[in-house]
């Protein structure tokens, strides 16, 4: 569970949204995100081996989020939540070497990085009305135990 610090950073970063779209559709929440940051937030499915569940880039014009297509539904929301708020909070502003920022950043802070991501993420999806699938396989239960998926 995220100690009070990050959940108080994450509850900044939510306010920072549009109102979330309802029905929820996290397309037209990135289209309301583009709006309001006078540049677009486009999505892009990939299936690449070195792809983690999600990246984040911003190239000078247009920030672009992109997820395994294998992602669907809660858990594709999920990594693109989590991927917008690595946006917002500024975590990076280009393309990057995820292994060498690792190092330059540290462990620690991109340790706390993430676990904002990781709260930020669920607390949008529970109050859009999204709550994590029951009764899922034993795949998606790793995904989620990897992705944190649900810790908020």
């Amino acid at each position: 569970m995220a100690n009070k610090h990050v959940r108080a950073e994450a509850r900044r970063l939510v306010a920072l949204l549009p109102e979330l779209p309802q029905p929820w559709d996290i397309t037209v929440l990135c289209e309301a995100l583009g709006r309001m940051r006078g540049r677009p937030v486009k999505l892009h499915s990939a299936d690449l081996p070195a792809l983690p569940f999600g990246m984040w880039y911003d190239d000078g014009r247009s920030d672009h989020i992109i997820h395994r297509s294998s992602a669907t539904g809660y858990y594709r929301d999920h990594i693109v939540l989590h991927e917008i708020c690595h946006m917002l909070a500024g975590h990076g502003t280009a393309l990057r070497d995820v292994a060498a920022e690792a190092r330059a950043k540290g462990k620690a802070c991109n340790d706390a990085e993430e676990e904002l991501a990781e709260t930020f993420s669920s607390m949008v999806l529970k109050a859009a009305g999204r709550m994590r699938p029951k009764g899922i396989s034993p795949v998606e239960r790793r995904a989620e135990d990897l992705l944190g998926a649900g810790r908020a």
